[in-house]
């Protein structure tokens, strides 16, 4: 499978669900929104008092999975979370973000805006309940 075909799959700002791990070692998965990919990056925003952001700091291995809503395909990705720090990055990416983000934090210098993407992503598709095919080319 190539790029392209996953990308049609999976919506910018879809809700999908992110899998991160507790300090207890148990998984925790919750709802979020994708943002937008780029070079292979899949970028998210979220706030520095939500449980993800720690876990994420603690350990960021982290899965992402959107359902399309009729359940025919499922898009899989798993990596490493980064978080984005540079000034001059933050606000190009603040740029790209979904407006639910620009309202609910204002402004890219918010104290608990959380600009992050997933990076060494493993990307997997699949039709139904078939087996998922992996993405050749991230």
């Amino acid at each position: 499978m190539k790029k392209e075909d996953f990308m049609k799959h999976l919506p910018i700002d879809a809700y999908g669900i992110m899998s991160t791990v507790r300090e207890d070692g148990m998984p925790e998965a919750r709802c979020i929104e994708f943002q937008f990919e780029e070079n292979g990056k899949f970028y998210f925003a979220t706030a520095s008092n939500k449980e993800i952001y720690t876990q994420l700091l603690n350990n960021p291995k982290t899965a992402y999975t959107y359902m399309e809503p009729s359940g025919k395909t499922t898009v899989r990705i798993t990596g490493i979370m980064k978080f984005i720090e540079d000034k001059d990055e933050r606000k190009r990416v603040w740029d790209r973000l979904d407006p639910i983000v620009h309202k609910i934090h204002k402004t890219v210098e918010s104290p608990t805006l959380v600009l992050m993407y997933m990076d060494n992503c493993e990307c997997k598709m699949a039709y139904g309940l078939a087996q998922p095919k992996p993405v050749e080319d991230m």
